[in-house]
Parts: C-alpha cells; sequence; structure tokens
C-alpha cells in the first residue's frame, strides 16, 4: 500500500485561504466578483465602484409611468450587493 505524503512547502512559505483583508474588509477578488454579478443582473446601469456612494446619491425616477415597485427592487438589489461585500461573503 502506498502512503502519499504532503510536499513540504518552501522555507518561509505559508498557504491561507483569504477570504478576508487583514481589517476585516472584503478582498479586492471578492468585491470584482460581486460587482460582476451586479452588473450581469442589471446590464442597463452604470453603479460605479462604490455602492454605498450611489446608494445615498439615487433618486428614484418620479412622474407618470413611474414603477415604484420595480425601482425598490432594483435597490433591494444593489443593498444586498452593498452588505455581501461588507460582510465578505
Amino acid at each position: 500500500m502506498a502512503v502519499r505524503t504532503r510536499k513540504p512547502a518552501l522555507p518561509g512559505l505559508r498557504y491561507r485561504r483569504r477570504k478576508n483583508g487583514t481589517d476585516g474588509t472584503a478582498t479586492d477578488l471578492f468585491v470584482a466578483r460581486v460587482h460582476a454579478e451586479l452588473a450581469e443582473e442589471l446590464p442597463d446601469e452604470d453603479l460605479g465602484e462604490d455602492l454605498a456612494d450611489f446608494l445615498e446619491r439615487y433618486e428614484p425616477a418620479g412622474g407618470p409611468g413611474a414603477d415604484a415597485e420595480a425601482d425598490e427592487e432594483f435597490l433591494e438589489t444593489v443593498r444586498e450587493a452593498h452588505h455581501r461585500i461588507a460582510r465578505g461573503y
């Protein structure tokens, strides 16, 4: 019976799974993935890089033909993406 052993790592090299940055914030790769998913879900929207800033500046469309329910659903989608980034997963 053959036994497989783990190959030794290079001296000083540590393998870590990076989910969050050192200060608890999400890594750039995760943020980019969330933004890509959001862009796929909302292809016609220009959200910018900072979702918190977008949510602060956003003003719902008013006037005749404005769909308040669709507007709230849109905001909820952006809020959820912002919360995912803040949580880091």
